[in-house]
């Protein structure tokens, strides 16, 4: 079998998971040779080992019954860096690149000295902010799998953050009169939600918050008085505006949209 064969072969497999399944199945093809995209199209023609094409078609396989192809292949992108990804942790979303834009624009106009990142799983957010300010930079979360993956990532990448464990304000209490703003992409799907098998995948707790959805942003805000003085700038979902727009009774709230023109980011200045 040629590269051209199993790049074909890979393709078809995957089709029913992926709108890209020919810019996934060349992904995987490099990704098992180690070689670049433009080198495997270089060898399109020439034959495959027979170990490369069974460990191919084994994460083929996995793509095809809805495997995220980043848990496959240990990576994602976010902001511009490469990050490294596994099973457990949640995948950052292009989307959430316009939070940490619209983060550093608070930091900027605020002079702001100190964020802190609730629920930062990979760590991309926190990062992110990190390599393009000069903040200090705290993060947080519940997934003992995702901080060591966080720290890691900040090495690889040569962020400066500092990394706690726990839910909410808890882990932050002892730096939190020194945070300016907090940021957070968090839960909110309605826990009877119907997402793709894809979703599915990656951590409940990351995506699940309740009834409505809504649960972490009452639990968050109903330490409200922790939070005096300082900037909370958080993701959700278009449809839970017009409940997010209570929370404005704290402070004055101001909405954004993500690079798909959707209403997804909230920004309040507590009283």
């Amino acid at each position: 079998m040629t590269f051209r064969e199993l790049y074909k072969t890979v393709k078809a497999l995957i089709s029913n998971a992926s709108d890209s399944s020919g810019t996934e199945a060349l992904l995987l093809l490099s990704y098992v040779t180690q070689l670049t995209k433009e080198r495997v199209l270089l060898h399109f023609d020439d034959p495959v080992e027979d170990d490369v094409i069974r460990r191919v078609l084994d994460l083929a396989r996995l793509r095809s019954d809805g495997f995220p192809l980043q848990y496959l292949v240990g990576k994602c992108y976010f902001y511009g860096l490469e990050l490294d990804i596994e099973d457990g942790v949640f995948i950052p979303r292009i989307e959430t690149e316009v939070l940490v834009d619209i983060a550093l624009e608070i930091v900027e106009k605020g002079d702001l000295r100190v964020v802190a990142d609730i629920g930062t799983g990979s760590g991309a957010i926190a990062i992110a902010i990190s390599l393009n300010s000069s903040c200090q930079v705290y993060a947080t979360d519940v997934n003992e799998r995702a901080l060591t993956l966080a720290q890691r990532n900040a090495e690889k990448l040569g962020a400066k953050i500092c990394l706690f464990k726990g839910a909410f304000l808890e882990p932050l209490k002892p730096v939190l009169n020194k945070v300016d703003l907090i940021v957070s992409n968090p839960p909110y799907i309605p826990k009877d939600a119907i997402l793709p098998k894809e979703v599915l995948m990656e951590p409940v707790n990351a995506l699940f918050a309740g009834e409505d959805g809504l649960e972490f942003y009452r639990e968050f805000f109903s330490q409200v008085n922790l939070l005096r003085g300082k900037d909370i700038l958080m993701e959700f979902s278009p449809e839970q505006k017009d409940q997010i727009e209570r929370f404005g009774v704290f402070g004055e709230i101001s909405f954004y949209h993500d690079q798909f023109g959707k209403i997804r980011f909230f920004h309040i200045k507590i009283k």
